[in-house]
Order: structure tokens, then sequence, then C-alpha cells
């Protein structure tokens, strides 16, 4: 990774490090806007099941605002960032700036964003895509589902649909979560993955393990199957 990647994405992860345990200055209904965000260490770096990071471990930062524009609906913007391995082909570092929409309708949490995907240090794979997402309470449990889509300039396309699922245990900071999608187009066809994994958050603070698993066999560098079995873990911090 170059210098000055090392340096926006370590300025990334500061500002998202401090602005986690910093007091804030202001209430938040005193802002007409709010901010979000994080960073997180990980052991891997898997995308719908497969590693970005040659199986090597990573740092992940993001900071996000949004702003009420109607009743129960908002509009958002952030960056995203994480630290990559070239052995996995994808250049040094990825940065994801995205935009979109997000609001509630009897109960259900609807969310549509574009991203721009850039890969430093990695020719022509930058992408677009879009993605539209629902999740909802159905009795203890929170169920989602969504669609991506990815548009490779002049090179193809994919779609990605998967449906989660999340169940708190209460007044303990534990949740048990899972995750089911399948992915076809350029890059992959056909490929199913499945994630069960649990969590744990007290204030700033989150840890946790996925369990990681697709049905195709993509060669790392050291010739394994980074779209192979294998457990994620993490931690990090929240604001």
């Amino acid at each position: 990774m170059t210098r000055l990647k090392q340096t926006a994405l370590g300025a990334l992860t500061l500002a998202a490090a401090s602005a986690a345990f910093a007091s804030p200055a202001m209430a938040d209904d005193e802002l007409p806007f709010t901010f979000n965000g994080g960073v997180t260490f990980l052991n891997d770096y898997r995308l719908r099941g497969a590693s970005l990071s040659d199986a090597k471990p990573v740092i992940q930062g993001s900071v996000e605002a949004g702003v009420p524009i109607a009743e129960n609906v908002s509009a958002f913007a952030g960056v995203w960032a994480s630290s990559l391995d070239k052995d996995a082909g994808a250049g040094a570092m990825e940065t994801d700036l995205y935009a979109g929409l997000q609001g509630t309708i009897s109960g259900v949490k609807v969310r549509a964003r574009y991203l721009r995907l850039v890969f430093h240090d990695a020719e022509n794979i930058d992408f677009d895509q879009y993605e539209v997402g629902v999740s909802g309470p159905v009795g203890p449990v929170t169920l989602g589902a969504g669609v991506i889509h990815d548009e490779y300039h002049f090179t193809g396309h994919s779609t990605y649909t998967y449906t989660s699922a999340t169940l708190p245990i209460d007044d303990t900071g534990f949740a048990v979560k899972g995750l089911v999608g399948y992915e076809d187009g350029t890059n992959w066809n056909d490929k199913v993955n499945w994630q069960l994994g649990v969590s744990y958050a007290r204030g700033h603070f989150l840890i946790g393990a996925d369990y990681i698993d697709t049905n195709k066999f993509s060669a790392a560098s050291n010739g394994d199957n980074r779209a192979g079995a294998t457990v994620v873990g993490y931690i990090g911090a929240r604001f």
C-alpha cells in the first residue's frame, strides 16, 4: 500500500475511532443532521463469502451523515474503506463512496443506495453498485432481504440477492444472526454463500465471529480456497 493510501485509511480510522469515544458537543435533537460510523479489525475480509484480502487481517472504517427530508424519510451519504492485500487481485485498498434514501413504512425499514467502489492500485476494476433492502421485526426476530446489482463498465454485471435474520438475546448484548445469498453474473455463476454468527455489543464496543462458506472454489495466492469455509472474527468501536 502506498504511503498516501495508508495515510488516507489511517485518517478515516482515526476520525471514526475519535468520534466513537468523544462526548457530543450538542444534543442530537439540536443538530439538523446525524453522524455515525466506526472502525473494525477483522482477521479476513469476506465479500459475499469470498476473501478480498487473501485471507489476511484487515482494518475497516466508515463515516456516514444523514439528514431528514420528510416524516420517516432521510437522506444519507458516507464513505467506507478497507485495507486489502494485493495478492487477492483487488489492489491494496478499497474505498466505497455512497448515498441514498431510507425510511420506515408500517414498521418496515426500506433503504436504497448507490455506491461507487474504488480499488486503489488496481486497474479497471472500479464499478458501480445499486442496492435496495428491507428489514422488519417478526416476533423477536428481525428479518431482512435485499437485491444488489453490480455494473462493471464494459465488462459485464452481476446481481446478488440475500435474506437475513437477527435474534437479539434480551438484556445481554448478544445477538445471533444468519444470512444466505445468491450471486450470478460476470464474476460468479450460481454462487451461494451462507453465514451464521454471534455478536456482542455494549456501548461503543462490538465483538463477534461468523462462520462463512460458499459452494464455489477460487484460489488464493497459496492455492487454498478463498471462498471456502472459515470463521471471521472481528472487534471494533462504533458511534
